[in-house]
């Protein structure tokens, strides 16, 4: 019976799923540098083109990206808002254009870090994400932690999917239009699940530690196209460092 839970990753050939996992590791981070160097709104859309090109390349599910987009819609309506309250009440509606604008770098820097990181990781299987933050020199602690954790919030899915199910049977509806009994409800649903989850831990850790994941990740060395790959996204975050500190212009056109 196919799982309840939707998986981000999806086992396919792609340009972007052959990359070395210590590649989609590091541009990961250099996403989170790039963000918080781009000194504007159209050096930010860097980061929401080449989400989109990832996104396209990787074959990445398309209900991920919207269903994660739209729940930040509200943040970005009440950053415009909190910007340009003052011209709301005032009727300026100019002025809310103009407050628009000033947020749009921090709207692009969400929809490009959704973009980008839910394309690489509907490429990264839990096997590649533990070997890749070994390759890049995490320890050997740290890299097996953060594997485990990754490998248990989809049995914690699970096991609240199919804990949700059976109690549903029993008479448990979870209904969202009565949020006080909701909230009673899931706290019976969230006990059962903590109990399982805290069951699987140590046997899930056991399987991983006997197929070896706490030992040396042994990838060799990088391909042609991941040292190219790598070699665009540090010269990306090392120009919009030049634009924001030296002499390059802060726009692009």
């Amino acid at each position: 019976m196919p799982s309840r839970v939707p998986v981000l990753y999806r086992d396919h050939d792609t340009v972007v799923h052959r990359r070395d996992p210590r590649v989609k590791v590091l541009l990961l981070g250099l996403l989170f540098v790039f963000i918080f160097v781009a000194p504007s709104a159209q050096w930010m859309s860097l980061a929401v083109l080449g989400g989109l090109l990832l996104a396209v390349l990787a074959r990445t599910p398309w209900r991920w990206l919207v269903v994660l987009w739209a729940i930040h819609i509200p943040t970005f309506v009440a950053l415009i808002l909190i910007g340009g309250w003052g011209s709301v009440t005032s009727g300026d509606w100019a002025g809310v254009i103009d407050a628009g604008g000033a947020h749009l770098r921090l709207v692009l820097a969400w929809t490009g870090a959704i973009l980008v990181s839910v394309s690489l990781f509907s490429t990264i299987d839990p096997d590649d994400l533990s070997r890749g933050l070994r390759g890049v020199g995490l320890p050997a602690a740290a890299a097996f932690g953060l594997g485990l954790a990754y490998r248990l919030l989809y049995t914690t899915l699970t096991e609240t999917a199919s804990i949700a199910e059976t109690m549903r049977l029993r008479g448990l509806r979870l209904e969202w239009r009565r949020p006080i009994r909701f909230i009673a409800e899931s706290v019976q649903v969230s006990l059962p699940v903590l109990f399982n989850v805290v069951r699987r831990g140590p046997m899930l850790m056991s399987t991983m530690q006997i197929r070896g994941y706490s030992q040396d990740a042994q990838l060799g060395r990088l391909r042609v196209a991941d040292v190219a790959v790598l070699a665009i996204g540090v010269a990306v975050v090392v120009g919009s460092a030049v634009a924001r500190w030296g002499p390059l212009p802060t726009t692009l056109i």
